[in-house]
């Protein structure tokens, strides 16, 4: 188990379970957004990670470079990583909701992996890890302080 700060977020890894978590740290620019998440996939990748949860509260508005991103390259790149599940936790205003919840209607874009959305992260770590007997460890070392870390490897 683990839990670090990487520029943009802050990122939880747990092997035992396949596990990735991560959630914007207020006040980043948006500017780390795509190398942050192209970091996770890589990270999913080389570590054969098969559940993802995201929390996007805290990210600033995404323009349209970003939109246009997810939808073009991000769903693809996905499908080459083992992520299986995707809990996305989703954020409080309307413009990013509606971003996030976007793809979904887009029926080019075909998840390689179930995609669930929550308004939560508690029900989106339940639906993720409540068959891990761990789990409730992993739940409180989210609540510790996370360890510094430089650029996302």
């Amino acid at each position: 188990m683990m839990v670090e700060q990487q520029p943009g977020v802050r990122v939880q890894y747990d092997a035992a379970a396949s596990f990735l978590r991560a959630a914007w740290v207020a006040g980043q620019p948006l500017e780390q957004f795509r190398p942050a998440l192209e970091a996770l996939m890589r990270l999913s990748r080389e570590q054969h990670v098969t559940r993802w949860l995201i929390d996007m509260h805290n990210i600033p508005p995404l323009g349209p470079t970003e939109q246009v991103w997810i939808g073009q390259e991000w769903f693809a790149e996905m499908a080459r990583t083992p992520v299986e599940q995707l809990a996305l936790v989703l954020p409080p205003d309307m413009h990013n909701y509606l971003v996030a919840t976007a793809p979904v209607h887009d029926a080019s874009l075909q998840p390689s992996f179930d995609l669930h959305f929550f308004t939560d992260a508690a029900s989106a770590f339940h639906w993720l890890l409540e068959a891990m007997p761990h789990h409730p460890a992993l739940w409180a070392e989210w609540q510790q302080p996370a360890l510094c870390t430089g650029t996302p490897q």
